[in-house]
């Protein structure tokens, strides 16, 4: 199932967002409820009209924007349920209408499983969070949103991501222990720690946010002992050479083929299989000197 830009709108405005701001200025008539519609259904039909993901029948993911500020948000979750049932979905949010109870209620009622909630936390403190979405609140809204989507889910999984950057790799370690101290029970979700993707905003504003593999992979390592405590804990875009031999299973490779390299160096690793390589636009950008061979 294909990728969903389901809103173009935010209501965060994050350093290291992968859209461009052409897609956020674009006129959201398009993303209405009656043109949702009518591409999916002639996606189930024909084929074709998605961009990412169209071939991978696995998931279906909408993403943003922010999703849940949708005008129809709760028709069009519906609507998706409804026509692929036995799909899990997925909703890319920054979970701040959910730190509304009668919205994360009527949520959990309309998504029915498999289905997943993927949001995202950005510092340990309101200073380090809201220095990323510079949206006054969020770190506050966002924590109250992940509090309310475990106490009242129905059987809804929920993903919290880290997007690594220069702005809070050094926060890291307090950001799990937040994790740890206000969402003690572990195996009620999962923690994705993702090495950030250079486009869109986060292309533009490069030169801020600029973090090489080499210092996220070293302060991961350091990290073990906090994230043995997580019952599921996955690394999303690190190549297995920069992990400890511990961490090294933890590593997922999402990205489609396109979008990653296998320099010189990882040819004649063992583990290449096993490894996503190096993301094409990092090694645009930073070249491949820390990558060696297993």
């Amino acid at each position: 199932m294909p990728d969903i830009a389901f809103w173009n709108k935010c209501n965060s405005k994050c350093i290291m967002c992968t859209n461009m701001a052409s897609f956020i200025n674009q006129d959201s008539a398009q993303y209405d409820l009656k043109h949702q519609i009518k591409k999916f259904e002639n996606y189930l039909f024909r084929g074709g009209t998605y961009l990412k993901n169209a071939e991978d029948n696995s998931f279906l993911n909408l993403t943003g924007g922010e999703p849940t500020l949708h005008p129809d948000f709760f028709k069009l979750i519906a609507y998706f349920r409804r026509r692929v049932p036995l799909t899990k979905i997925v909703l890319l949010t920054n979970a701040r209408k959910f730190s509304n109870i009668v919205f994360t209620k009527k949520f959990m009622s309309v998504a029915k499983p498999p289905f997943e909630i993927a949001c995202a936390l950005h510092g340990s403190n309101a200073a380090k969070h809201e220095s990323i979405t510079k949206t006054k609140g969020s770190f506050r809204e966002a924590l109250k949103g992940i509090e309310n989507i475990l106490k009242f889910s129905r059987s809804q999984r929920l993903e919290i991501r880290i997007v690594l950057i220069k702005q809070n790799i050094k926060d890291f370690d307090n950001i799990l222990r937040l994790f740890l101290r206000k969402f003690p029970d572990t195996s009620k979700y999962k923690v994705i720690v993702v090495h950030y993707e250079i486009e869109g905003m986060s292309l533009t504003n490069h030169k801020r946010i600029a973090l090489n593999l080499k210092e996220s992979s070293k302060t991961i390592n350091k990290s073990f002992k906090l994230i043995s405590k997580f019952a599921d804990f996955r690394l999303y875009h690190f190549p297995l050479c920069l992990l400890g031999a511990e961490l090294r299973e933890r590593a997922w490779i999402t990205l489609p083929k396109e979008d990653r390299i296998y320099i010189k160096e990882c040819r004649q690793c063992a583990q290449k299989k096993k490894c996503l390589g190096l993301m094409r636009t990092y090694a645009e950008h930073f070249g491949g000197d820390e990558i060696r061979a297993l």
